[in-house]
């Protein structure tokens, strides 16, 4: 449910700043590993964009979603340039973890690719120890200013910043989710999606004011489901913009974050403003 992503000039990002196609910082990123019989310390891939000078500076985390099943992981390294220098442009930082597996990052990729709930949970938990190192990291950077931190992601990268923002009510200014959801419609049980309880929960717990971005005629999901898990969300007692953007006819939602940037930078560039100010 993802892609590598590489923004050309000639698609979304027009500013000569981005034509020049800064592409991060690597850095390494410590997390421990539970094993059966012992624990492992390992690395995360990470690539990071911040701007000129010693900060603190609001960072972002992106989170990325998964590669679909029958795909090598470890080919799938997500460097969304064009997003970090959109970033870096407003004096904000970016960070992009590749989770356990992804990348060059070190581990198992065990995230799951399964309809059974047990399943989807355990999932989705373990995907969250890869964001629990990202978080930790990030807390001991002087350029970071914790008190204006803003979970982003996309796919399987969206519904677990909610999920993660959840988990830690305090620690987090807001949530961007584009096109978030854990498993597609293949995995309904009748009508009804198995991300509608999951955006529920998160509902429930999320303090801060949340960003959803979705395409029509999405490929995973339908605009039916969309609805569904904005509307879970609201029940649960979230605050949501949802934004659900119609695209060309022959073109999947799911790509709303990759290539319809001139349809949501609008609606991110007033959100940032707004959590980000206090």
């Amino acid at each position: 449910m993802n892609r590598w992503f590489a923004l050309g000039c000639t698609v979304i990002f027009a500013s000569g700043s981005v034509c020049a196609n800064n592409l991060g910082e690597n850095v390494r990123i410590p997390i421990v590993e539970k094993g059966v019989l012992w624990d492992s310390n390992i690395e995360l891939e990470a690539t990071i964009y911040k701007p000129k000078g010693d900060g603190p500076f609001p960072t972002v985390i992106f989170n990325h979603g998964s590669t679909g099943p029958n795909v090598v992981p470890e080919e799938y390294t997500i460097n969304p340039w064009g997003f970090g220098q959109y970033l870096v442009d407003k004096n904000i930082a970016l960070i992009v973890p590749m989770r356990r597996g992804r990348g060059k990052s070190e581990g198992s990729y065990s995230e799951l690719y399964s309809c059974n709930p047990d399943d989807i949970t355990k999932g989705i938990a373990y995907a969250e120890k890869s964001l629990d190192a990202t978080y930790s990291y990030l807390l001991k950077q002087p350029w970071v200013d914790s008190k204006k931190l803003v979970l982003s992601g996309n796919s399987r990268g969206g519904v677990l910043s909610l999920v993660y923002a959840s988990h830690h009510p305090n620690s987090f200014a807001g949530v961007i989710n584009f096109s978030g959801g854990w498993v597609g419609d293949v995995c309904n049980v009748g009508s009804q999606s198995q991300n509608v309880e999951i955006f529920e929960e998160a509902g429930r717990a999320v303090k801060a004011p949340a960003l959803f971005i979705y395409g029509r005629n999405d490929s995973y999901y339908s605009d039916a489901t969309i609805e569904s898990l904005a509307n879970a969300y609201k029940r649960g007692g979230g605050n949501v913009d949802f934004k659900f953007y119609q695209l060309g006819s022959s073109a999947s939602g799911h790509d709303v974050f990759y290539k319809y940037w001139a349809l949501w930078s609008s609606s991110v560039d007033d959100y940032l403003g707004k959590v980000l100010e206090k």
